[in-house]
């Protein structure tokens, strides 16, 4: 019988799969391949039905499941697992040291380019802000890694979004993250937001700023899963929560999108949310509180920032900061003219190599020179 259902298995996966046409989804693939004829991919998402009610993820290195069906992500992204139960180590003390530096440089860097402020503001890890429904054997260390970073960085230069969330989330029915998602939502945007906001005000006290009475929960929509529900196949499955926030303002703000190399109009009308760009976009908004120019490096934590920063500053070049490697950073400085220059990082990803990169060498004369020193 053991051998019997063996076989049945070992001629079933491959009709499936040739039925569905496993092959031709990829390039190059032919269809007598081990890979098209046993890819059990079409399996997942019912395993993952089956599992995910007893707390067992079918993909635990991408997400594992916490507890009120919380999902989070997995050791694959930055040993995100291992960082939150050890706590600091001395690794992290010494890239806490070269980032700390390098931030250093480059706001003296950029303060002699004409830039007034440059701030990184940091997007903590869903972990941190809702420990409560990690599972037992996950729960955080009492001092991490990035309290070692910002106890390392020049102070003023890093904005720490962390108590503002920890306190807003007890003043709020709703949640500020999604449940089977990496991400904030839009409160938890706003949250942070509003922090920075405040922050920056006080080296610019001439900034007009968003208030409470300018932002509001319109409602709450249900949507499908989010990137961590995907990793289990169950994002058509499970359902989460969608804060819907409206700015109220005497003029709507309306956005034009435009490619910043070629001057291309990509996109007008509106506030949306704007996804990671991994070319230059620039975004204008005339109807903004400041007419203020902002060079924004930032990940897919800005994507439900945007409408709040588009309402803030009536220009805002966006730019993955993966992207922007030091040349082309200097490069956008130069032409764009930017008044500010902002960083917004995921706590997960604060402590790459790449932060840790120095600015470009001042010469003599006084001229930044396009060489870069090495971390």
């Amino acid at each position: 019988m053991f051998v019997g259902a063996a076989l049945l298995v070992l001629a079933a996966v491959p009709a499936i799969n040739l039925n569905a046409g496993v092959w031709q989804k990829n390039d190059g693939q032919e269809w007598w391949s081990e890979s098209a004829l046993y890819n059990f991919d079409f399996a997942l998402p019912f395993l993952s039905q089956f599992f995910y009610p007893h707390g067992i993820s079918t993909n635990p290195d991408q997400v594992f499941i916490g507890k009120e069906d919380w999902l989070y992500l997995g050791e694959e992204y930055g040993k995100t697992i291992t960082g939150v139960r050890r706590g600091a180590t001395v690794e992290d003390e010494r890239v806490a040291g070269a980032i700390g530096q390098a931030t250093a440089s480059w706001n003296r860097w950029l303060n002699h380019n004409g830039i007034s402020m440059f701030r990184v503001m940091l997007g903590p890890d869903k972990a941190t802000i809702y420990p409560e429904f990690l599972p037992d054997w996950a729960q955080p260390a009492a001092a991490t890694a990035t309290d070692t970073l910002l106890a390392n960085v020049k102070r003023g230069l890093y904005v720490d979004t962390r108590p503002a969330l920890r306190t807003a989330k007890s003043q709020f029915s709703e949640s500020l993250y999604y449940k089977t998602d990496t991400h904030w939502n839009s409160l938890g945007a706003w949250v942070a937001f509003q922090a920075f906001e405040m922050d920056i005000a006080r080296a610019e006290p001439g900034l007009r700023l968003l208030s409470e009475k300018d932002v509001r929960v319109l409602e709450v929509n249900q949507r499908q899963g989010g990137d961590l529900a995907k990793f289990l196949r169950l994002k058509e499955t499970l359902r989460d929560n969608e804060v819907v926030i409206d700015i109220i303002s005497d003029r709507p703000i309306e956005t034009k999108q435009y490619d910043f190399e070629t001057g291309r109009l990509k996109r007008s009308g509106g506030n949306p949310q704007i996804h990671t760009a991994q070319r230059p976009l620039l975004v204008k908004s005339e109807q903004a509180l400041n007419q203020k120019r902002v060079l924004w490096l930032r990940d897919s934590f800005g994507t439900a920032m945007a409408p709040f920063m588009a309402a803030t500053f009536s220009e805002t070049l966006q730019l993955h900061y993966d992207a922007a490697n030091p040349e082309l950073f200097v490069r956008l400085v130069n032409t764009f003219k930017p008044d500010y220059v902002f960083i917004t990082v995921v706590e997960r990803g604060a402590r790459r190599k790449r932060f840790g990169s120095l600015p470009p060498l001042i010469s003599a004369s006084g001229k930044p020179e396009i060489l870069f020193q090495q971390p």
